[in-house]
């Protein structure tokens, strides 16, 4: 409301209001500096104020009364239910000094306002034709084209119902009438894959629209909790999404629940930063929250209509969110993004000196020399070197080789992933910002978590042919097997399949992230041992923050994962110093 006051009204140079200027300024009401708020069911607008009046004679004016303070004005909220407008009917003033004591107007004075100011400030109201009639062409496009019948005869029912004034602000109800029918049964059998092909690009789609959320939010004043839970919110989407797909379960229904369940985390942090923004429509802002709030209502009804939000639906309420004249884009990209590392406390990007290939799988020129010197292996790992980039990929061999496990004695290869690792995680610890009596235990998990990971691979294959390590599902890379689609826009893809050292920086990052950040600012934390922590990390590591609270119910109820175990194992072998038993993964 106050921005639509400086839209409407307060529209002079320097943020001013002037309902009335005669006479060259001899009868003058100026205002500025406004603010708005609720007294009780009434609107209260305030603002600074300057009142000039007099009678002009010639060139002349006589001052007759003159005065500057604080006004409030009172106001009533009505709906003209036709038109949709909502009107501002001013009925009463408050002045006050500009010391903020109470005072009160004169009868010219008041007569003055009455006659003026009145009618100036009840010009001012919103047109809610627009945003339902945005809701009405919106609504359709996030239900499938059998449903468009159905949703259009619902939409036909909507009509305002009551309105609200609280701190908040202004809530209007506006009520629709669904008909909630038993869901249908799924299909059975495999989906076809160009169906399966489809859903992934629908949910490329809501997570670029994720990511445009984000965006707006650039530049604001958040609290680190906030920044915590939005990066959670988005991680956890991405998990959600990455399982369903691994495992053959990816449903229609995911991408409208995860719609709906990105809304509830974001809403209330754009109503508190982005309302009353000048840089964006009032307007449009309001039709974006409308719109985004039916689809969170009809999710909570649970109609049979499955929501599943089209491009076009989302790329137009991108534009509704987006600042004036800026088209919004929701091209689903792998570029690394250093505005939300940052905006996400990752800092600058990783360096990405080094091998890149944008494939999985490379023919090597060179032939792995298994006499290779130790000082020549160690000199090269030191200095984290900067290694030119090239194009074709058999100038990556040498690059390459020294991190492809070899035939015969490993004994080389394992101290040189070791140094590396230990190394990575010493480099994440150098920025200080993880209490140092939780080092041992990252220096640790770094080691765990490798070995758990790929055992200590960065690549297989033959001594002509080399592959990076691709989880079974196809998503995760290297070394430390870090999820592409989950930390799309932190990390590079081609710099985690080629680069070790890329990689095992990525790994110890999140790490340190998950630990720091998440998992030590849980109260459960405070009472756990080291070994649970230790545990209860990897599992976030593996699936997400959202794991944290799912962990410990497994392993309070004893239904831990395959994956907690074998984790569980490799970590009691650090702990114990049984580097030995990397050769059972490892084959040799």
């Amino acid at each position: 409301m106050r921005s639509l006051f400086i839209e409407q009204a307060y529209t002079k140079p320097g943020g001013r209001a002037v309902p009335v200027d005669m006479n060259e300024g001899c009868n003058k009401i100026e205002l500025w500096n406004p603010d708005v708020g609720p007294e009780k069911t009434l609107l209260k607008l305030g603002s600074n104020i300057r009142i000039s009046m007099g009678f002009p004679v010639a060139k002349t004016c006589f001052k007759v009364s003159e005065w500057e303070g604080h006004i409030d004005v009172l106001q009533r909220i009505v709906l003209d239910p036709q038109s949709m407008r909502l009107k501002l009917d001013a009925f009463d003033f408050r002045a006050l000094t500009p010391e903020g004591k109470r005072t009160s107007f004169n009868q010219p004075v008041n007569t003055f306002l009455t006659t003026y100011l009145t009618p100036f400030l009840s010009q001012v109201g919103v047109d809610l034709s627009v945003p339902l009639k945005d809701l009405k062409s919106l609504l359709p496009l996030f239900f499938s084209s059998q449903e468009q019948p159905r949703i259009q005869s619902w939409l036909g029912t909507l009509r305002p119902s009551q309105i609200k004034i609280g701190p908040e602000g202004i809530s209007l109800d506006i009520l629709m009438d669904v008909d909630v029918q038993p869901k249908p049964k799924e299909p059975t059998g495999v989906r076809p894959e160009s169906v399966i092909d489809n859903m992934v690009k629908s949910w490329e789609g809501l997570d670029a629209f994720a990511i445009n959320q984000i965006e707006v939010l650039f530049g604001q004043l958040l609290t680190e909790e906030e920044k915590q839970n939005i990066l959670e919110t988005l991680l956890d989407m991405r998990y959600d999404f990455i399982n369903s797909l691994s495992e053959g379960t990816l449903d229609p229904a995911l991408l409208g629940n995860q719609f709906v369940s990105a809304w509830q985390s974001l809403s209330p942090i754009m109503r508190k930063y982005l309302s009353g923004q000048t840089n964006r429509s009032p307007l449009n802002f309001l039709t974006f929250l409308t719109v985004s709030d039916a689809l969170l209502a009809l999710n909570k009804i649970g109609p049979d209509a499955v929501m599943i939000p089209s491009r076009d639906g989302l790329l137009r309420l991108a534009k509704l969110l987006g600042v004036k004249q800026v088209e919004p884009s929701l091209d689903y990209s792998y570029a690394v993004r250093p505005d939300l590392r940052t905006f996400f406390g990752f800092g600058n990007p990783l360096d990405e000196t080094g091998p890149a290939f944008n494939g999985f799988e490379m023919d090597l020129l060179d032939k792995p020399t298994q006499g290779m010197n130790l000082n020549h292996m160690f000199s090269f790992l030191k200095t984290w070197p900067s290694l030119a980039f090239a194009a074709e990929t058999p100038l990556f061999s040498k690059e390459i080789l020294p991190w492809v496990m070899p035939k015969g004695d490993i004994s080389l290869y394992l101290n040189r992933i070791k140094l590396a690792l230990n190394q990575g995680a010493n480099e994440v610890l150098s920025k200080k910002r993880l209490d140092t009596k939780y080092h041992f235990l990252f220096q640790q998990m770094v080691l765990a978590t490798a070995w758990q990971e790929s055992c200590w691979r960065q690549f297989t294959g033959t001594e002509s042919k080399v592959s990076c390590l691709v989880s079974y599902n196809q998503s995760s890379v290297g070394l430390m097997q870090i999820n592409e689609r989950v930390w799309r826009g932190i990390y590079r893809p081609e710099s985690l399949r080629w680069n070790s050292l890329y990689n095992i920086r990525a790994g110890c990052e999140i790490l340190e992230e998950y630990l720091r950040r998440y998992a030590l600012k849980k109260p459960e934390s405070k009472t756990m041992n080291a070994d649970t922590l230790a545990q209860t990390l990897y599992a976030m590591y593996n699936g997400g923050p959202g794991q944290f609270k799912k962990f410990l119910l497994r392993s309070k109820t004893n239904k831990l994962f395959k994956s907690d175990k074998l984790f569980w194992e490799k970590y009691s072998w650090i702990k114990s110093n049984q580097l030995d038993k990397l050769k059972i993964c490892l084959g040799r």
